[in-house]
């Protein structure tokens, strides 16, 4: 590649980064952190640790003062079905904390982390026997400063760097770090074992090397250790903000971030010979590169999203938020040339991984648009909040995958094989595939409400949804009828909908749509949405969960809306001001009392009536007088009746044939649909 010198010019703190999770070449999920308590297995490095107060808070003027309790770094092992497999304390009787990990060919783990402990355990041998960080103990931070509030330790001190066997025996473990403040963002292996550790360090005495690039202090740092932590290969302070390396088996570490100005980089940095050289981006990019990743044949790819703030040490969380917005996948020829750019707006690049192949994985996480691909699991997220993403492209720069995630999220991700991946499930701790190696032949997409055709919130109890897509079921559609018992089926024409391992009830299925009814228990985390039908099994899908996402049906257009007389409402057949109608719905949430899932909903007393009470109903802005609320009487439960009087009189000027409609329930609003109103 094709570099020129770099002069940094530089911000006051660099900012954090790094994952606390990660998958293993086994599958397996290994997580570090900082914790209070901790069930620590039978071969566990450290079973027990020493629990004392790092500080003191007032949480109001009037309260009393209460005590903070250090907590400690640890490390645990869990196979992909989220068993424990090891779990261990690494810890001082100081505060201390894990906050970067990574692996090696050999299932080798390292641990980075942060400790105050003068007693943290380390290794005969190794670079740095002691503690030389502060003597005054942990710093407490109150939140906005505030002389009352919640508090928490900084984290700060020194910096461990452990290594851990894959049955979790200790290898080596170190300090490293000078006489004020540091911590470790990033960790790294390369092919020989050395390793790679960045991070922010206040500390103007942090153990530099010979040939660092400048002895002179400043607010981010690079190191080497060599494979057994007993030699500082390299160190050197540096600049600007270190947000992502990679390593190769020459000794060189491929550094990105941002300078001052704002401006991305990319440099080189030669361990060996202490040099450093740059490469130019692509004008008009602004930003900070956040991921990279180092090809063999000489290539980069690069991720360029929006800048965190810098880190300061006198703030807490120690992670700055990433804020979403223009983001940007470069790849780089071995001249420096640009090969292919990709943007997505409203979005964050997180990681890059390559695979044995060269093919590139960039993950990330927002809410736009990602371009079209032959592979494509999920198009959009289905949550308005957004969601994680993978984009696949080979060394020509040519996307072979883009796709939002249909589980999980990009917390933590490994590549099984080229175009297999592990991605990390957080709310049930295992492990989960995805096949980006060829486009399914039966696929859904996101759960929509019936009613409203959106996603909204997400799925409420009892909500009445749609899928859509390709390989559903039958060619020909069939709509469902309830038994002689009033109960709508869970099979119907050979299609089966499952959340979790339960059946839901079966209105209608075809080949490319499906109407099911969502479980009224509401939708556990750890379960998944999956469509059978036949040898078709299309990838399942963890839908977003709600307690309420109301959506009014329609009819040709109109509101399904029933007038006082019992006729429904249509532009030829206005109710008048003041009398009651009947709103039908879904989305509402819970009922006052359990029901079957299926079943139809009592015609004689007494009634299903919804847990949310009076739910509001708004005409033109204007808002009508609930009268009653409950599961429509002779239709599936899941359909929610609204009794509502019309105001006596509407705004000026509106439009009485096609007056807004829209449903209130506790704040969350259903789109608007028409009713048609006389005086």
């Amino acid at each position: 590649m094709r570099f020129a010198p770099l002069l940094f010019a530089a911000p006051l703190f660099a900012a954090a980064g790094g994952g606390t999770v990660l998958i293993d070449n086994a599958g397996n999920v290994w997580t570090t952190g900082q914790t209070s308590f901790l069930l620590t297995t039978a071969t566990a490095f450290q079973k027990t640790a020493t629990f004392q107060l790092c500080g003191t808070q007032t949480l109001t003027p009037f309260g009393p003062t209460t005590f903070i309790d250090c907590q400690h770094a640890f490390l645990t092992k869990q196979d992909p079905s989220g068993n424990i497999l090891y779990a261990t304390y690494l810890a001082g009787s100081s505060q201390d904390g894990g906050t970067a990990l990574t692996t090696d060919a050999q299932g080798n783990i390292y641990v980075a982390g942060y400790t105050y402990s003068a007693d943290f355990p380390v290794t005969p041998g190794v670079v740095q026997t002691k503690n030389a960080g502060p003597t005054g103990g942990p710093t407490v931070y109150t939140e906005l400063n505030a002389p009352f509030g919640p508090a928490n330790v900084v984290p700060g001190g020194d910096c461990f760097i452990a290594k851990f066997a894959p049955d979790g025996t200790l290898l080596f473990s170190t300090f490293l770090g000078g006489s004020s403040e540091d911590l470790p963002t990033l960790i790294a292996v390369d092919p020989s074992g050395s390793i790679y550790v960045s991070g922010v360090t206040l500390s103007k005495d942090f153990p530099v090397t010979s040939n660092a690039l400048t002895g002179q202090g400043t607010n981010n740092f690079i190191a080497r250790l060599n494979s057994t932590g007993t030699s500082l290969t390299y160190s050197t302070y540096f600049l600007s903000q270190i947000l992502a390396f990679d390593v190769d088996n020459q000794g060189r570490a491929y550094l990105t971030g941002n300078l001052a100005g704002g401006e991305p980089y990319v440099a080189v940095l030669d361990t060996g010979a202490g040099t450093i050289a740059s490469s130019p981006l692509p004008p008009g990019i602004a930003g900070a590169g956040v991921a990279i990743a180092a090809n063999a044949g000489g290539s980069l790819d690069v991720a360029v999203s929006p800048a965190p703030l810098p880190y300061n040490f006198d703030y807490y969380p120690y992670t700055p938020a990433r804020v979403l917005g223009d983001s940007y996948l470069l790849e780089l020829d071995s001249d420096g040339g640009l090969v292919s750019q990709i943007h997505i707006a409203q979005s964050q690049f997180d990681s890059i991984l390559l695979d044995s192949s060269g093919n590139v994985s960039a993950f990330g996480h927002g809410t736009g648009a990602i371009p079209t691909a032959p592979v494509q699991l999920l198009p959009a997220a289905c949550t308005p909040s957004g969601g994680s993403f993978v984009i696949e492209e080979n060394s020509a720069g040519t996307i072979l995958a883009s796709t939002y995630f249909r589980q999980a999220d990009d917390t933590a991700h490994a590549i099984a094989s080229p175009g297999h991946l592990l991605v990390y499930r957080t709310e049930s701790s295992t492990t989960v595939p995805m096949d980006l190696s060829a486009q399914p032949a039966a696929l859904f997409g996101c759960a929509l409400n019936l009613a409203t055709g959106q996603v909204g919130n997400g799925l409420a109890p009892g909500e009445i949804f749609e899928l859509t897509g390709t390989g559903l079921g039958p060619a020909q559609g069939i709509g469902a009828v309830p038994d002689a018992a009033g109960q709508y089926p869970t099979s119907l024409g050979g299609v089966q909908v499952l959340f979790g391992s339960t059946p839901l009830p079966l209105l209608y299925v075809s080949a490319t749509e499906i109407h099911s009814v969502a479980p009224f228990g509401g939708l556990p985390s750890q379960n998944a949405l999956q469509v059978q039908y036949g040898s078709n099994n299309p990838p399942p899908l963890d839908p977003p969960g709600a307690n309420l996402n109301p959506g009014i049906f329609e009819i040709n257009g109109q509101g399904a809306i029933v007038n006082q007389d019992g006729t429904v409402n249509a532009p030829a057949n206005p109710a008048p001001l003041g009398s009651i109608v009947s709103v039908y719905c879904t989305g509402t949430g819970y009922l006052q009392n359990l029901v079957v899932d299926g079943s139809v909903a009592p015609i004689p007393p007494p009634y299903d009536t919804t847990e949310l009470q009076n739910p509001g109903v708004e005409f033109a802005g204007v808002a009508g007088t609930t009268l009653w609320s409950g599961a429509a009487p002779g239709l599936i439960e899941g359909v929610t009746q609204i009794n509502v009087q019309l105001p006596a009189a509407l705004p000026a000027g509106t439009n009485l044939s096609a007056v807004p409609v829209i449903l209130n329930a506790a704040g969350t609003l259903s789109p608007p649909v028409n009713i048609s109103v006389k005086q």
